[in-house]
């Protein structure tokens, strides 16, 4: 059977600024307005000057840079034998643009590496509900909404099923309500589940999207939680062999008689950047210690 891949989870949620590229270009420029620091002044003498403050003109860039293809051949004697019961270049084709896709999920969420103004917790932290309360309280502090659908948890399944899921407020019958409420394993206090989007629920309100492609390193965990401004990426669109508009991914087919068989060649052009690093909290958790 074909291979599950991994949610696409990142991409879905982050600025995506892919509609700068379309006419072509690879540097997109994002005016970082958020670094500008303003002042209040009172006017307390008719007809005095104004003060004025100094706005900072400066921007993020973007490069779409990063050009990344997955290659097969499907020999004839394969496409003989087999393809009438079973498409191969159909089924490998939707698999290679599966392993382009969580490509680019790995560039958006190592982008955690650069955030340097929130980060809790360490190689040894079993992550637990204080932790999630500090990550919530960094944001609300620096005036961010977090319940307003643009603020999301991005968690690895470990993190969530084995440290979180020993939350005793997150699937006790006392602490959930009436007893109508299904238990942690399914909704419980997290709210209802999407799982083809990986999203398990909300925490507090926020929605906790579950991914295996969260960053591990040092026995350690890069679980997230982000404002969707924190991250941005654009894909460009790339052109078929005939010219023609493909789209993000594209996928190309020809036969190869020295191969004898089918070259098939799905590539991706794209880039990621780190564009409000306020926005973000890595939520440090060990990928060793067990919650209780």
């Amino acid at each position: 059977m074909e291979e599950l891949f991994a949610k696409a989870v990142a991409a879905r949620f982050f600025t995506d600024l892919s509609s700068a590229v379309v006419g072509g270009g690879d540097i997109v420029h994002v005016p970082n307005v958020y670094t500008n620091t303003f002042s209040v002044q009172t006017h307390g003498t008719q007809g005095a000057e104004i003060t004025t403050d100094s706005p900072a003109q400066t921007d993020v860039t973007l490069t779409v840079d990063t050009h990344d293809y997955v290659a097969f051949i499907i020999g004839d004697k394969d496409m003989a034998q087999l393809a009438t019961q079973y498409n191969y270049n159909t089924v490998y084709t939707k698999k290679a643009a599966g392993t382009l896709r969580i490509a680019l999920e790995d560039a958006l969420l190592g982008l955690w590496s650069g955030l340097a103004t929130n980060v809790i917790g360490d190689t040894a932290t079993v992550l637990a509900d204080a932790e999630i309360r500090q990550g919530i309280n960094a944001l609300e502090a620096a005036n961010f909404d977090t319940l307003d659908g643009e603020t999301a948890f991005f968690f690895h399944p470990y993190t969530f099923w084995v440290q979180l899921g020993a939350v005793t407020k997150y699937y006790d019958q006392s602490a959930r309500g009436p007893l109508s409420a299904a238990g942690f394993v399914s909704t419980g206090e997290m709210g209802p589940a999407m799982p083809t989007t990986g999203l398990k629920g909300t925490i507090y309100g926020i929605p906790a999207y579950v991914t295996s492609r969260v960053i591990s390193g040092l026995q350690t965990y890069r679980n997230l939680l982000a404002n969707k401004q924190a991250f941005g990426f654009a894909c460009a669109d790339l052109k078929a062999g005939n010219g023609m508009e493909q789209g993000r991914v594209r996928a190309q087919s020809n036969y190869e008689l020295r191969n004898l068989g089918y070259l098939t060649v799905v590539d991706m052009l794209f880039g990621v950047v780190e564009l409000r690093d306020a926005a973000a909290v890595v939520l440090n958790g060990s990928s060793t210690f067990i919650g209780s």
